[in-house]
């Protein structure tokens, strides 16, 4: 190749060179538009709630929205971000004027000038509905060192929710007022521990939400912690009148069931189990016994065995008291 040819393809190679290379992508600094129309929707609006709305700058790389709220006289901080264009401010008190605006940020976090402000106030409209799945269970366990009135119920949804109060009465009709207002509290259970065995303590529920309005009370829910049952015989390691013994106690008013188990030692070895349903004519202290049935595992001759009696005043599986596990031998 001679030179001048050589020089020409060097010249023409340099003068392509700049546009063969793509010049760097230069940084997005161009922020979004403002969201524009921002407003209040009183139809999605609840007690306590404010639902906004605003509409999308045409922006085609908008990545989020940003909420900020001022509430009374205080200064705007942000209050969260989301890349829809509503937002439900909730749990809101009433007594106080709050204000919005919202930004928009794009993909490189350029945020856009503010959207107008919304100003306003929550109203309180509604009452919070009555709770409900009010449940009652009263325990005397002695040994655990228990005795109480456990209430249970499910929680309240309303955004604007603020508390329960608890009403006891010893009547089953009465008002819930301030004289037999137990307490205020937001949990869904509560313990009432200043009761005594053998009395029978009624309760009502009633929901508030923040600006004060009441929900109906509860149905009334009653139970007793009921005192410890006597174990009459066989006890204290007497000898029983055979392998089938019959086991005697007293009755405990409220008391609509019982259980009896039979065990080869004192904490341990259940052999046999009956559950007995209150006699119709049974009265506080008569007595009720049981028979050691022939079809249950054999007692043997001569051996020592414990037994106990679990009460009841519900219907139902738990166990409202019991007594003390007891001894006797067979014959």
């Amino acid at each position: 190749m001679n030179r001048k040819y050589l020089a020409l393809v060097i010249l023409i190679s340099i003068s392509l060179f700049p546009f063969s290379c793509e010049s760097p992508e230069e940084d997005d600094t161009t922020p979004p538009a403002a969201p524009a129309n921002l407003s209040f929707d009183a139809n999605q609006s609840g007690d306590g709630e404010i639902y906004l709305t605003w509409d999308a700058p045409a922006d085609d790389d908008v990545a989020s929205y940003h909420i900020y709220r001022a509430v009374g006289t205080g200064s705007f901080t942000e209050l969260t971000s989301l890349t829809a264009t509503s937002y439900l401010d909730q749990s809101l008190d009433y007594t106080v004027e709050y204000s919005y605006k919202v930004t928009a940020k794009d993909d490189s976090e350029n945020e856009s000038p503010f959207s107008n402000t919304v100003s306003l106030t929550p109203v309180n409209l509604y009452s919070p509905d009555t709770p409900s799945g009010l449940e009652i269970k009263a325990h005397n366990i002695p040994s655990a060192f228990t005795l109480n009135v456990e209430l249970s119920w499910l929680a309240n949804i309303e955004g604007d929710f603020s508390h329960y109060k608890v009403y006891r009465s010893e009547t089953a009709v009465f008002a819930p007022d301030e004289a037999t207002e137990l307490d205020s509290l937001t949990e869904v259970y509560y313990y009432d521990e200043d009761v005594v065995a053998g009395t029978t303590y009624y309760y009502k529920l009633i929901a508030y939400d923040l600006g004060g309005k009441a929900s109906d009370p509860t149905n009334v829910v009653s139970d007793t912690p009921l005192p410890v049952p006597t174990l009459i015989s066989p006890i204290n390691a007497a000898v029983a009148s055979s392998t089938t013994p019959t086991f005697h106690w007293s009755h405990v008013d409220k008391a609509v069931k019982y259980k009896i188990i039979v065990r080869t030692s004192q904490l341990t070895g259940d052999i046999w189990e009956s559950t007995i349903t209150t006699p119709t004519n049974a009265t506080s202290g008569s007595e009720i016994s049981v028979t050691y049935p022939s079809s249950a595992t054999t007692l043997t001759s001569n051996t020592q065995y414990y037994w106990f009696i679990s009460a009841y005043s519900q219907d139902t599986e738990e166990i409202n008291t019991y007594t003390a596990v007891n001894v006797f031998r067979t014959p």
